[in-house]
């Protein structure tokens, strides 16, 4: 039985909710992107197949944990991108990839502080932790704007990633 599509958040844009097998072409668009998927995951584009995959463990570890990346869309239903939580030892991960069409409107920045928030309101005791390509500024930018500070550096997925976490003082966000 397929679960209704559930609503996690809203910011002024954007709406972050919980994907449904259907959703696998509108993932495919952004998942198959040369340049989106530079940073993200296996730093390669995916086929059909794997991003079916990966909603389908999306669609598993929700309903196991209670959360995941999410879908999320502008106010139209649009698809934007990505985002949300994966668990990591001592704490959670966040992350998120946004359509590359849609780079440089803030919605990264806007759907990262939103998260952060439902983080402190639902895991205010769980440590948070982001990590971004270290060749990836923008998404450096991102993190900090939205209350992350650098600790260090390693290799994740065989890309040097700088390790961020979520500041002591919480969340701040400034504008772009």
């Amino acid at each position: 039985m397929i679960m209704p599509r559930q609503c996690i958040l809203r910011t002024d844009r954007l709406v972050t909710e919980t994907w449904l097998p259907s959703d696998v072409d509108d993932l495919l668009a952004v998942h198959s992107d040369v340049e989106t998927m530079r940073f993200v995951r296996n730093g390669r584009p995916e086929s059909r197949s794997e991003t079916t995959v990966l909603i389908d463990e999306y669609i598993a570890e929700q309903a196991e944990t209670g959360f995941t990346k999410w879908r999320v869309a502008d106010h139209t239903g649009r698809l934007v991108g990505r985002a949300g939580f994966g668990a990591i030892d001592g704490g959670r991960e966040l992350g998120y990839t946004i359509r590359r069409e849609l780079w440089g409107h803030g919605f990264a920045t806007e759907i990262a502080a939103g998260l952060v928030k439902w983080h402190l309101a639902n895991a205010p005791d769980v440590r948070l932790y982001a990590y971004v390509a270290a060749e990836n500024p923008a998404s450096r930018a991102v993190l900090q704007k939205t209350g992350f500070d650098l600790i260090g550096r390693e290799v994740q997925a065989q890309t040097l990633c700088d390790l961020f976490t979520l500041n002591a003082g919480g969340h701040r966000c400034t504008d772009e």
